[in-house]
């Protein structure tokens, strides 16, 4: 058998290599990844709702590198990174971002924002790793907790850090799964609004989190 036929296992070996996840800061240099991983996480998400034609419309003008570049610069923004271990077969090459949770001041146009309200505007996570080990900054499994558990507490700790008194997020009526999660972690209903997803117009929900302790 020629090298040119050989198989891909050649150069991929097959492997149980257990995937993990560790989160950091996100910096200006993660701007083209946020855009790939935003871009494409929102396709699997939405594939069974939404026409092909509008999602790539959205994400040609929501997840762009300028978009996240400009969020990136801001000091009111913070952007958490999931990142998982380099490639198998390329021990050499740095992890990939496989997801992330977004902060910014709220973008919500029909509901009444407080001055102390920040939204937490983006959280996304490859469906792959949703029970992936969550490592902590010594390299050691944090018993009993997932990656978007972890994306969320970071964006709880980030936004009471910038001294927001409460949390916003609007997400699909229909997304059933994300809205169990939010209600979870202490997010109830508390608007509604109209949300452009290429020709599409989808009725969203808006959810907030008080993070004041009383």
């Amino acid at each position: 058998m020629s090298s040119a036929s050989a198989p891909l296992s050649a150069k991929h070996p097959a492997t149980d290599v257990l995937e993990t996840v560790t989160l950091r800061r996100a910096t200006a240099e993660d701007a083209v990844a946020l855009a790939l991983t935003g871009a494409a996480t929102f396709l699997e998400a939405f594939t069974w709702m939404l026409p092909g034609a509008d999602i790539l419309a959205h994400t040609q003008k929501q997840h762009t590198v300028e978009v996240y570049a400009h969020y990136l610069a801001e000091p009111s923004s913070r952007v958490t990174v999931a990142v998982t271990g380099s490639a198998v077969g390329f021990p050499e090459e740095p992890g990939s971002v496989v997801g992330y949770v977004l902060l910014c001041t709220p973008e919500l146009p029909s509901f009444e924002v407080q001055p102390t309200d920040v939204e937490l505007k983006r959280i996304y996570l490859f469906s792959r790793f949703r029970f992936a080990p969550v490592l902590d900054r010594s390299g050691n499994p944090i018993p009993d907790l997932r990656p978007a558990q972890a994306l969320m507490d970071a964006a709880v700790a980030d936004a009471r850090a910038l001294g927001a008194r409460r949390l916003l997020l609007g997400t699909h009526a229909g997304n059933s799964r994300a809205i169990a999660f939010y209600r979870r972690n202490g997010f109830r209903e508390a608007g509604t609004r109209v949300f452009q997803v290429g020709s599409q117009q989808c009725c969203d929900l808006i959810f907030a989190r008080s993070l004041v302790s009383f």
